[in-house]
């Protein structure tokens, strides 16, 4: 199989290690999908790193998002919509005579014939990542494939190119950290839903809670798959993240408005958070954090509308804040929030929280398959 080719490749370049494959691989067997894409999933790669293994294990040139979204209509119309159903590929460019398609089977000859013969064009497969080659066809074709909703990209990955992560612990060689911001993904907030839709949840008054040491992240990860409601989960989160920050915090996102869900720290627990709602839009940083869809580290702007939030949230802006997207189905549905209160966080070890991130999305949509199966 071509997504074991592909982890083992990067198992041998040191970008993962084998308890990643493991964790990709159970992922996998609940959600479907290639492995590959699991990978990407989780955080344990890149899209750019994954591409150049895709390339190097299939031996055809690798499409990028950015090629496939800037699709021209010349190349679009080449190809019917049957046949892009049929065999789930979606032209990119069109020149010379020469199609290029993006396909996640460039070595299937009997696809490949049958799209010279209907085109009369020489065809020219390049491999692409699993989720972008929906979303393309989707794009531009307006085709969802059944099965292919638990394979779409939950970590918010917008159309802009991200940073590439460190090689995995323990490997020869170390890549050098990057900073690139994340894209839109054209996505409307309105579209978006609220954790209520996935999690139908009664809130409980939040009982006091004592200090407790941050969590590993095997332990996280159990806490996560047993909790039974969204309380929980934050619950759980919040363990995690205790000795990284003062306070932390989980909004709903909904179409409207962020609404406060739980907190632990200094004015963030009880009723105060939770009474909290911020009009989607009112330029606090709760909007670049939508907007991005993707990691924020660093200073609250001293705008009106962060000091209006800041003194529903305990009087004062903190030194510095962290902000992470919890995604579900391609969507933003929580923002996980981290503040030092009187002192600044540390920097973060980025890669590992936006696992962190990813693990409470998966967590998510697990709670909404289980709410599902009970309505059965």
């Amino acid at each position: 199989m071509l997504g074991r080719q592909v982890a083992d490749y990067l198992l041998g370049q040191g970008w993962i290690t084998s308890a990643q494959i493991d964790e990709a691989y159970r992922t996998q067997g609940f959600f479907g999908g290639r492995l590959e894409t699991h990978l990407l999933k989780l955080g344990f790669v890149s899209e750019q790193v994954l591409g150049d293994a895709l390339t190097e294990v299939a031996g055809v040139p690798f499409v990028s998002w950015d090629r496939l979204r800037a699709a021209p209509p010349m190349a679009l119309e080449a190809l019917t919509v049957r046949l892009v159903e049929r065999h789930r590929v979606c032209p990119f460019r069109l020149d010379d005579g020469r199609l290029r398609i993006a396909t996640l089977a460039p070595r299937d000859a009997v696809a490949l014939r049958e799209i010279q013969s209907a085109t009369g064009h020489v065809v020219e497969p390049w491999i692409a990542i699993e989720p972008r080659l929906y979303q393309a066809i989707e794009r531009h074709y307006r085709l969802r494939f059944e099965g292919t909703a638990g394979i779409a990209l939950p970590r918010g990955l917008g159309d802009g190119p991200r940073a590439a992560p460190q090689r995995a612990e323990g490997s020869a060689e170390s890549a050098p950290a990057q900073t690139v911001e994340v894209g839109l993904d054209g996505r409307p907030l309105d579209a978006e839903p609220t954790i209520e839709d996935y999690v139908s949840t009664t809130p409980e008054p939040p009982g006091p809670t004592e200090p407790t040491e941050g969590r590993s992240m095997d332990a996280l990860e159990e806490a996560l798959a047993a909790s039974r409601d969204r309380d929980e989960m934050a619950g759980a989160l919040f363990d995690y993240c205790s000795d990284r920050a003062s306070r932390s915090a989980l909004f709903a996102v909904g179409k409207d408005a962020i609404r406060g869900v739980a907190g632990r720290g200094r004015a963030f627990e009880g009723d105060l958070l939770r009474k909290l709602s911020v009009p989607l839009g009112s330029g606090t940083l709760f909007d670049t954090a939508l907007q991005s869809r993707d990691f924020y580290f660093g200073v609250v702007p001293s705008l009106p509308a962060n000091r209006d939030l800041y003194t529903a949230l305990g009087g004062r802006l903190p030194a510095n804040v962290m902000l992470l997207p919890v995604i579900v189905k391609e969507r933003t549905v929580a923002l996980l929030y981290l503040d030092g209160d009187d002192a600044p966080l540390p920097r973060p070890d980025i890669p590992l929280m936006r696992r962190v991130a990813a693990k409470a999305g998966l967590a998510f949509e697990i709670l909404l398959l289980r709410n599902k199966l009970r309505e059965i």
